[in-house]
């Protein structure tokens, strides 16, 4: 982008006093301007097609869906929207599917105001930021299963059936049944149940 580009920022963040916050923080950068908030991933979409916005600042822990599968349709059907996450999780496994879903940056929320500012910045000049320790916490404990799997996997353990899981994933029933046979698979269960234990025992989305 120009330098001299007013930057658009949409901040996506369930709690009001930590959106409050980023305000301040972002506000005090030349050129960037907020330009909406929201408070769930209901609605999120037609937000970004509403608001046009250059950055989308999304919390990883947000009511209303699942975050990666709406950050990966966000970067699909907007490729100029830069988005970056920021998470509060400590799984791996998290990092690793929040990583695979295509975002410019992932960052944590216990960083600091001017960690993320530049982090911020240097999205904003086409690089891809990913904080450091995050990385490297996700290279290490990779489960061998693709980003879909993973996005099966922790609707299941949510409990959504296959219909809710291709509502929210847009894919067919069907399509959402192989990635839960392959996943089975790879995890060696045979059932539901015994696929949210192994989730649990693994700590995958702790």
């Amino acid at each position: 982008m120009s330098s001299s580009a007013t930057v658009r920022i949409l901040l996506a963040d369930d709690h009001v006093m930590f959106r409050e916050g980023l305000k301040l923080l972002l506000g005090l950068e030349p050129g960037w301007q907020i330009v909406g908030e929201a408070s769930s991933l209901e609605g999120l979409r037609e937000r970004v097609a509403e608001l046009q916005p250059d950055l989308l600042l999304l919390d990883y822990h947000m009511p209303g869906g699942d975050t990666a599968a709406t950050a990966a349709w966000l970067r699909q059907r907007h490729p100029a929207l830069k988005i970056v996450l920021l998470t509060g999780a400590t799984s791996p496994t998290v990092f690793r599917q929040l990583i695979d879903c295509g975002v410019h940056g992932l960052q944590p929320k216990l960083g600091s105001g001017a960690e993320l500012v530049l982090a911020l910045q240097r999205v904003l000049r086409g690089e891809t930021v990913i904080h450091p320790e995050l990385a490297s916490q996700a290279q290490a404990s990779d489960p061998g299963l693709t980003p879909r799997e993973l996005q099966v996997a922790k609707m299941i353990s949510e409990g959504l059936n296959n219909a809710a899981m291709a509502e929210h994933l847009n894919l067919s029933p069907k399509t959402v049944d192989k990635h839960r046979e392959n996943l089975m698979r790879k995890l060696d269960v045979s059932s539901a149940a015994q696929l949210v234990a192994k989730v649990k025992d693994l700590g995958l989305f702790e």
